[in-house]
């Protein structure tokens, strides 16, 4: 039995689609405040919406362990690279450094070790050498997307458990 999820956004970079779609919205800006302060703030307005999933789709803050605690399971981020391989900033750019020949996303559950969590979907394509960084970019960002909705959908399906650090998909 499918429960739909109910829908907010916490962000400001899709402010047009949001508005255009009717999505409850709110910002919590980081401005001018510590990590520690903006996760705490940013924790207490997710924790209001009583959500069952956290998605972070181009949040591109590491998270502290204070704020991964209160929603344990519940965060979901997406990776652009076949995580383990080129964890943290600049995948594209260390993949292009390094001479890959596929490139790929990863949907996790977010932990308190940096893109560590377990992994919930994965995908690659094939780059070459006429590759630049930027077309890597390009090209991985439908990977990104592909993974990701793949991933929320045997999530929302309740497919997904969680067996140590690795998951289960039925």
């Amino acid at each position: 039995m499918w429960r739909l999820p109910r829908l907010s956004v916490i962000t400001r970079r899709c402010v047009r689609w949001v508005e255009r779609f009717d999505i409850p919205f709110q910002l919590v800006s980081h401005e001018g405040l510590t990590r520690e302060e903006h996760d705490k703030q940013m924790g207490d307005a997710i924790e209001a919406l009583a959500p069952d999933y956290v998605v972070l789709a181009k949040y591109m803050r590491v998270l502290t362990p204070e704020f991964v605690s209160r929603f344990p399971n519940q965060i979901i981020n997406i990776h652009h690279s076949f995580l383990p391989a080129f964890i943290g900033a600049r995948p594209y750019h260390q993949a292009y450094e390094r001479g890959v020949k596929i490139i790929g996303a990863t949907a996790h559950y977010v932990n308190d070790n940096l893109d560590e969590g377990p992994i919930i979907m994965q995908d690659v394509i094939h780059v070459d050498h006429t590759y630049t960084a930027e077309d890597m970019m390009r090209a991985g960002r439908d990977v990104e997307k592909n993974v990701l909705s793949r991933a929320l959908y045997q999530v929302l399906a309740q497919r997904v458990f969680v067996y140590g650090n690795r998951t289960i998909i039925l």
